[in-house]
């Protein structure tokens, strides 16, 4: 692990990355990991985060709180999450703002997002999963818009649902837990209740998360250890499929202000996931 003193010392650089992933987890497509890793912090991340385990509470009642706070790099964690606090409620009031007054170019954004992620996540799979996996995650992607849009948002099973997949969702190589609620047509929602405190909204969802990293994240970390391109083939049909439920004209009439506004915003979402690919795969190498 990272040497402690030297965390300490880059704590404003962890709070402004740990602000940036906020901001990218508030938005479908785009993954917090992602700006983790091209920020050079992923692997202190993933090694803060593992150093947790059915040990750590007899070590703080061993060899108290500093020691374990040291041995699981709590400075960071704590500075990192402090940022990212911040950085997911200011996005989600533009974002929110935006839907309200804007919908059509938010949606045409989030379409260029999820249909560059597509081929982004596509291309590390190969032909032969993307040809069966793949239209099996396109069907379910379809499936699942459709049931969630004829569900009312606030039900109890389907806020916890979204919890316990945006969880998983979490540990998939470019994607968010936003892309979720977008699937489930929660999105909005889940943003607003954030935002205005709505408590029992709030802590079913805590409890889907709760749920879907104790027992959904191992499992599929498992699948991806074992059968990336597979997985990888399924996610890329599930994103193919979600993009009926962005489609920016789906409540809007179309005029040609709106097409000329909404393709541009398509095209800035599509460019935006292929800078922090051609980031990403540049400090890969």
């Amino acid at each position: 692990m990272n040497d402690p003193t030297a965390t300490r010392r880059s704590h404003p650089g962890v709070f402004a990355r740990g602000l940036a992933m906020g901001m990218a987890e508030a938005v479908p497509g785009v993954s917090g990991g992602t700006i983790a890793f091209v920020t050079g912090i992923y692997d202190e991340l993933v090694t803060s985060i593992a150093s947790f385990s059915h040990t750590s509470a007899s070590t703080l009642l061993r060899d108290g709180w500093t020691a374990f706070a040291r041995r699981h790099n709590l400075g960071f964690l704590a500075v990192l999450g402090a940022g990212m606090a911040l950085g997911l409620p200011l996005t989600l009031v533009l974002v929110v703002g935006l839907l309200e007054s804007h919908a059509a170019y938010v949606r045409g954004f989030f379409f260029g997002l999820i249909a560059a992620s597509v081929v982004h996540v596509g291309l590390q799979s190969s032909w032969r999963w993307l040809v069966s996996l793949g239209l099996l995650g396109a069907a379910g992607g379809v499936l699942l818009g459709t049931v969630a849009g004829t569900s009312t948002g606030q039900q109890v099973s389907m806020i916890f649902l979204a919890g316990a997949l945006a969880a998983t969702a979490w540990i998939l190589p470019g994607l968010s837990g936003a892309f979720v609620l977008v699937v489930l047509g929660l999105y909005e929602p889940m943003a607003k209740a954030l935002l205005v405190g709505d408590l029992p909204v709030l802590v079913i969802f805590a409890a889907g998360l709760g749920i879907g990293v104790v027992c959904f994240s191992k499992v599929l970390a498992w699948l991806l250890e074992r059968a990336r391109p597979a997985v990888l083939a399924f996610l890329t049909g599930l994103m193919a499929g979600s993009l009926a439920q962005l489609w920016p004209w789906r409540d809007t009439p179309v005029s040609e202000t709106v097409v000329v506004g909404v393709v541009a915003a398509t095209v800035v979402g599509a460019l935006l996931v292929g800078v922090l690919g051609i980031a990403s795969a540049r400090h890969d190498g």
